[in-house]
């Protein structure tokens, strides 16, 4: 019998999670309405819809069962521990074990068939005769904004903001209240018009070892939804089957051991977890939809990578993003670093502040054109290529040190948001602040930009395609001149006042993976590059290096991206060590529920950002899980870097 890739996939956790976003449900797999599990002190989920970008947890509404029981005048809070909670595709099965009371809840919270939610609880009575449990069971939902409540039945059609939520359940009575306490002080202020919070009372009798479902319904789209979602039947099995369906529908490497399988099928789960039907350009995959709610330049190589595997979106999805990121490029040749859902204009935020963040877009288009021989779009894109090669060239080079490399002015423009080696470029370090450095990432990548143009001229029929090649010679041979550090066997970073800062870390990686970097240069690298490689990933700076934190962002915790990175230098360079480099990264993508922005490499606690926030989960849709497939591609012999 064939294995179950669902069920190889699942996931337990508890309530040690570092956020609790590791674990969603989506409204529907093209949605941006999903739910999370509430504070491990309750039994509910927090959902939200916003379109907007943020790191803030904002839930638009909150429900928690059997927040309050009551018999008789007597009002209650239960307490009760989580005996199994247990992760799926588009389901959470969790097991409750309630100590204040003789009961015990299965409970499961799911995608139903249409958009909507299922919350399942069972309810098994836990004492001996001749006693029952008799109590009434009081749900509470919390509000963001003032609600209003209008009841058809069990149907609960809920207008709070601008938003309508749906809730279909068997609930006995509801009512709205302003304050809770006006509930648990049983004032007479009930029933009001306009409230924030909302309860309702099941009445609950159970025998010994009598099992009772409680169901709820919930849809922020239709009625319709809410009450399909209420009446879903064998919803687990359908999900297995059309996950398993999925899952199955997708290339996938020979693989040698479960491990290997697991991680790679996790991958493809959280990027499927990331869907979203966008206004603009139909079906397409978010940056992260809990964080970032839209599309970011640095994804889009691992977006190429897994849309072009996967028929539920394929490549038509990246046409279209390229389309978008091209379509609306600045007079002067910029291109956004990235695009909010909720921009008029896309891509205006960042347009106003010019960064630029690594722009792989030419090797990507090149990319998409090697898996479609859409010569057309090729066609199109290129005389807006060569624009923003000139704006490049211009504001990144010609403007400071006229290298034939290109600078940044601040780390954000890499997307190594921290790494010390920019530290005087973004904040100042000692008093002081620079007004550009030339890191080693913009060299390669204009090497890369320079050596996929000339291919792209080539392939449309340009005149000048070998003037791209001897372009990317030059800047070739720029790097290894000024960026090489000889003494220190690595490539580093000339900060404005013509020192070279040489540290051994992720900055210096992209020659090697791009495969630009000369062969005995590698050789000499190598025992620099292996002190990248720890359990659970690549570092992103060496422990032994200047301004190494093991917890903070990229200033040495390991990344999806150091990981893939590392995969293709190994692949070119030292083949001895992609068994090393591959066991990290499976560890890392089975470390916790979900995908990780960042870890410390040696422990796999999760990292922070500078300014204290943890690392976010289901932040890697395209980053994350999209360059950690590449990585486990790259292992079984298919380079994804390759142009």
């Amino acid at each position: 019998m064939q294995m179950s890739l669902y069920k190889l996939v699942r996931e337990t956790f508890d309530e040690k999670l570092p956020r609790r976003t590791a674990i969603i449900v989506k409204e529907h797999d093209f949605s941006l309405s999903f739910a999370y599990p509430a504070e491990f002190s309750s039994i509910g989920y927090l959902f939200d819809y916003r379109e907007n970008t943020t790191y803030d947890e904002q839930p638009t509404f909150a429900i928690r069962f059997a927040e309050y029981l009551s018999s008789g005048n007597i009002l209650s809070k239960p307490t009760f521990y989580f005996e199994t909670m247990e992760y799926f595709p588009s389901l959470i099965r969790r097991k409750i074990i309630f100590s204040s009371d003789g009961i015990e809840i299965e409970e499961k919270f799911v995608q139903a068939n249409q958009p909507g939610f299922l919350w399942e609880l069972t309810l098994v009575g836990q004492h001996h005769a001749p006693f029952t449990f008799e109590k009434n069971i009081h749900t509470v939902i919390v509000f963001s904004s003032l609600a209003n409540v209008k009841r058809n039945n069990h149907m609960l059609e809920i207008k709070t903001g601008e938003k309508v939520i749906y809730l279909t359940s068997d609930f006995d009575e509801y009512k709205l209240y302003k304050k809770i306490d006006d509930f648990i002080r049983k004032s007479p202020a009930k029933n009001v018009q306009y409230g924030y919070y909302l309860v309702l009372t099941h009445r609950m009798k159970l025998l010994p070892q009598e099992h009772k479902t409680i169901r709820f319904g919930i849809s922020t789209h239709s009625k319709k939804n809410a009450s399909l979602a209420f009446s879903t039947k064998h919803v687990q099995q359908r999900l297995e089957r059309k996950w398993n369906t999925w899952f199955s529908s997708l290339a996938h490497p020979p693989f040698k051991t479960e491990p290997d399988k697991k991680a790679y099928y996790k991958c493809w789960w959280v990027i499927k977890t990331n869907y979203y039907r966008d206004k603009r350009i139909g079906k397409a995959v978010l940056e992260a939809l809990p964080v970032y709610r839209g599309y970011w330049q640095w994804a889009l190589p691992a977006m190429q990578w897994h849309t072009s595997m996967n028929p539920e979106v394929n490549s038509q999805c990246m046409k279209r993003l390229l389309d978008l990121f091209l379509q609306y490029q600045r007079e002067d040749g910029y291109v956004t670093h990235a695009i909010y859902l909720d921009e008029k204009i896309p891509g205006e935020a960042w347009s106003k502040k010019s960064v630029i963040q690594t722009p792989h877009v030419p090797w990507v288009c090149l990319q998409y054109y090697y898996a479609t021989k859409d010569i057309y779009s090729l066609r199109k894109w290129y005389p807006k290529l060569v624009r923003y090669y000139e704006y490049l060239n211009k504001f990144r080079d010609e403007h400071f040190f006229n290298l034939h490399l290109w600078a940044i002015i601040c780390s954000w423009d890499t997307g190594l948001d921290t790494i010390p080696q920019f530290q005087k470029v973004s904040y100042g370090e000692h008093g002081k602040k620079e007004l550009f450095c030339y890191p080693t990432i913009f060299a390669a990548e204009r090497c890369r930009y320079e050596q996929a143009m000339g291919k792209i001229a080539e392939i449309i029929g340009e005149t000048n395609s070998q003037d791209w090649i001897r372009e990317s010679t030059i800047t070739k041979q720029q790097m290894q001149a000024i960026l090489w550090d000889e003494k220190k066997q690595w490539y580093g970073v000339l900060h404005q006042n013509r020192t070279l800062d040489t540290r051994v870390g992720v900055d210096g990686l992209f020659p090697f993976a791009y495969n630009i970097a000369d062969s005995k240069q590698a050789a000499r690298a190598k025992r620099n590059f292996m002190k990248l490689i720890s359990t659970y990933g690549i570092y992103t700076v060496a422990p032994n290096e200047t301004g190494f934190h093991a917890e903070l962002y990229w200033r040495g915790p390991t990344w999806a991206k150091s990981c893939s990175l590392a995969m293709a230098t190994a692949f070119y360079y030292y083949p001895d060590l992609l068994e090393r480099i591959k066991q990290a990264t499976v560890n890392f993508i089975l470390r916790y529920p979900s995908i990780w922005e960042c870890m410390n490499a040696q422990t796999g606690k999760i990292a922070r950002g500078d300014p204290g926030l943890m690392a976010t989960p289901v932040i890697a849709s395209n980053v994350g899980a999209g360059e950690l497939l590449g990585a486990i591609q790259t292992y079984y012999g298919k380079n994804v870097f390759a142009i």
